[in-house]
């Protein structure tokens, strides 16, 4: 049986400029990937020719068997949510979320019955008659997304819905969201900058780097193994080493003294000591590689200069970067 979604051979040149080069990958129906990437890398080119705004210079996409690479926007099965919700503010809550409907052409006794049980459902029943500036950020953007869930895409972009949230806003709003993409069973390509919101998110993550997928695996495959330089410095911890290798954060040892050291080891200069969740996480510089890294150790001492070691079998060999 073929992927559900399929994306093959996707390039995008402007101006004899590469944007996109040679993108590939497949989703399965109800999957999430969480696609990441270092502003400039072809993030926002990559959706626009997903949904039909702009179309790729070569490369072809398929949903469900079908292809759509030359369909206009308004006849893909793709819903798209943005950074910010974009409602409309003459409408209510109830007639925002009715209003993608009408392009089903039911009726309106059943359009409105049916937006009138998604917002119940979601929580957002005491705000139905609301309009969007009587509204928080996060229940505008919770109505964003049930505008475009209602309309059962089978394929949902989200270009960064959370980013102009507070913290703990953010937070809840990713659990929720979760909650209903899994009892929909909508498959979702969602785009971030934040490391910890793709890997939780994401069945899997993608890494775009300079119009590439440089990697694309499960949240435990990138930040343990994350493969390549640039990865291992966007999506994981640990140190990066000469000769294209690396030591990943939980192989990492502290001594105090470099006596008796046979292991492959580098100096630190702790900076600074923080107490976060119950653990103590140190600021290490270490000055050979040039490079910080955050270690949570329980592990106590007045010395500002220590030694990190690691078993030689623990460090990774990177891939070449084509």
């Amino acid at each position: 049986m073929s992927p559900f979604i399929e994306i093959h051979g996707v390039s995008k040149t402007f101006k004899e400029k590469e944007i996109l080069t040679n993108v590939t990958f497949s989703l399965e129906r109800g999957e999430i990937l969480s696609l990441v990437g270092a502003s400039g890398s072809g993030k926002s080119t990559f959706l626009r020719i997903l949904s039909g705004l702009e179309f790729a210079t070569e490369g072809k996409v398929l949903i469900d068997g079908t292809d759509i690479s030359s369909s206009k926007p308004q006849n893909r099965p793709i819903g798209m949510v943005f950074q910010q919700p974009l409602l409309f503010p003459h409408m209510n809550v109830l007639e925002n979320v009715m209003y993608g409907l009408e392009m089903k052409r039911t009726k309106k006794r059943e359009r409105k019955r049916g937006a009138k049980d998604f917002i119940e459902r979601v929580g957002l029943g005491e705000v139905m008659y609301h309009y969007p500036a009587e509204l928080s950020g996060g229940q505008q953007q919770r109505v964003s997304l049930i505008r475009s869930l209602i309309l059962k895409p089978k394929l949902l972009l989200l270009d960064e819905p959370f980013s102009n949230l507070d913290p703990q806003m953010r937070k809840d709003l990713r659990q929720w969201v979760l909650t209903m993409f899994k009892e929909e069973g909508t498959t979702v390509l969602f785009v971030t900058h934040d490391r910890d919101e793709a890997y939780e998110m994401g069945d899997r993550v993608a890494v775009l780097h300079e119009g590439r997928f440089l990697r694309i695996g499960t949240p435990e495959e990138i930040y343990y193994r994350p493969g390549f330089p640039f990865v291992a410095s966007f999506m994981s911890d640990g140190l990066i080493l000469p000769r294209q290798q690396f030591i990943h954060s939980s192989h990492l040892r502290i001594s105090s003294s470099r006596q008796n050291l046979s292991l492959p080891n580098w100096q630190g200069k702790v900076r600074q000591k923080r107490f976060i969740a119950g653990t103590n996480i140190y600021e290490i510089w270490v000055e050979e590689l040039k490079q910080k890294i955050n270690l949570p150790l329980e592990w106590e001492s007045s010395h500002e200069t220590i030694w990190l070691y690691s078993e030689a079998e623990n460090i990774q060999t990177f891939h070449i970067e084509e």
